[in-house]
């Protein structure tokens, strides 16, 4: 079996909180299209939704295939921002799915995007064999979200506490900043940098501000290009 995936979501948000793609059909549609992209990749989805919403659609997907689980329930969290709302679907997630119950590792991908390459990005980690997987900016301030790759070992060691501990949206302390700030943590204890084994090309929405996120096959080239060099500088300098 493939490894599973977490597919993080809001389906219905508040539009006098939340500003950019609002429309809850639009959102809907999104979500429906990356669970059925993965599904149909072979590999196990659970669909973590903090809207309380229940879509007929994913579901009737999820249908036929046996391992997958919508899960959904009302935040209490989101309305302090978005990164908080995320964190909160996770820890939803590690408690009360299945099948996220019998691995002791954590794949989150945030489910309005698609990785087309996702074979490339996730399978060479071999059933996530090390602690956590990352992509660092060069001036490691923060780490993209919109894939997280971690030992539930690590989740609860480091990434948790340091989110518990540091975020804080009004002082612009967010999600990327805390998973990399952990990751230091984690550096600092002994722990290598490992880095993802391919850059996802992503393909979806933009939730914050609406926008549509597309890898062309030069886009995909030249960002590996670009990754296979920062992993370089990255290896010999850990």
């Amino acid at each position: 079996m493939k490894p599973i995936i977490l597919l993080s979501a809001t389906i219905k948000v508040d539009s006098n909180i939340f500003k950019g793609r609002v429309d809850f059909h639009d959102r809907e549609q999104d979500y429906l299209k990356a669970t059925k992209f993965y599904l149909q990749k072979g590999y196990p989805v659970v669909f973590v939704e903090n809207s309380d919403f229940e879509s007929d659609g994913i579901k009737a997907i999820g249908k036929a295939h046996p391992n997958f689980e919508y899960i959904s329930f009302q935040s209490k969290e989101s309305h302090l921002g978005k990164s908080k709302g995320e964190i909160e679907i996770i820890n939803y997630a590690l408690i009360h799915s299945r099948l996220l119950n019998q691995v002791d590792y954590l794949i989150k991908i945030t489910g309005r995007y698609i990785i087309s390459n996702i074979d490339k990005v996730i399978l060479p980690t071999q059933g996530i064999s090390e602690p956590v997987y990352i992509n660092p900016t060069r001036n490691l301030r923060w780490a993209d979200t919109r894939l997280m790759m971690m030992k539930k070992n690590y989740y609860n060691q480091y990434f948790l506490p340091t989110a518990t501990k540091y975020l804080d949206e009004e002082k612009n302390i967010f999600l990327e900043n805390i998973f990399m700030r952990s990751v230091l943590y984690y550096l600092i204890d002994g722990g290598e940098l490992n880095l993802w084994p391919a850059y996802p090309a992503y393909q979806g929405i933009d939730g914050t501000h609406n926008e549509k996120v597309e890898f062309g096959n030069f886009k995909i080239w030249k960002y590996n290009l670009y990754y296979r060099l920062k992993s370089f500088i990255y290896k010999h300098r850990v």
